[in-house]
């Protein structure tokens, strides 16, 4: 049997839309379009999107970010904001200084980001926190020389899945974008959340319950 507390919170979720900052451009049913980086500017990045961008997905019950940008001896880290946290990793040096809590498993963040080839690519990290019950599903990254976009769509986990309404969790997103951008032009960041469907490719993200899990993903159906 659900327990009441849940059943309450799925009857709400029908009408649940929200966007954060900036649009979603969601819908039930729409199809999202994939498109790589538009090469206007030959000598440096340029702009575009991705609907299925190699992404690696760490979710964590923590009140800290299960990934975080500092000095990996810090055990302290910094917590993230109640809504959403970006960091763009525009180096390899600045990768090395990435570090995840205690709990996640280093190993599988590691090969991650030595496939990053930051000559021709970027990382977005990006957490956000969201109600225990629920996952959130990447649908689309955009991205400018100074500003990036990213829309989701919030799905109801498992009822196997135990969960607490009222319990808040960190899903914390390294997105590799197939394009240079320079970290110090990025000032401008947006997140759209909404419901319905996106349409993707092939690959199917998962993310795990509490406790840290990392999953390198590709994008959603």
């Amino acid at each position: 049997m659900v327990p009441e507390t849940r059943r309450s919170l799925l009857h709400g979720v029908a009408g649940f839309a929200i966007a954060l900052a900036g649009c979603s451009g969601l819908s039930g049913s729409g199809e999202s379009t994939r498109t790589a980086s538009d090469g206007s500017a030959p000598d440096g990045p340029g702009s575009g999107s991705e609907t299925d961008p190699e992404t690696l997905l760490v979710r964590s019950d923590t009140d800290r970010p299960p990934i975080w940008h500092g000095d990996r001896s810090d055990t302290t880290p910094r917590r993230t904001d109640p809504t959403n946290d970006s960091v763009v990793v525009d180096t390899a040096g600045k990768a090395d200084r990435l570090s995840v809590v205690d709990g996640v498993d280093r190993d599988r963040l590691d090969p991650f980001l030595d496939a990053t080839d930051f000559e021709s690519e970027t990382l977005y990290l990006q957490t956000v926190r969201i109600e225990e019950c629920f996952r959130l599903v990447l649908c689309q990254i955009e991205w400018q020389s100074d500003e990036i976009t990213t829309d989701y769509i919030r799905r109801i986990r498992p009822y196997t899945d135990p969960c607490a309404v009222e319990t808040r969790v960190a899903e914390a997103r390294l997105i590799r974008i197939p394009d240079a951008l320079d970290a110090d032009d990025v000032n401008a960041f947006g997140t759209g959340i909404g419901t319905g469907q996106c349409h993707r490719g092939a690959r199917m993200e998962s993310g795990g319950g509490g406790g840290g899990s990392a999953t390198p993903t590709g994008g959603v159906e």
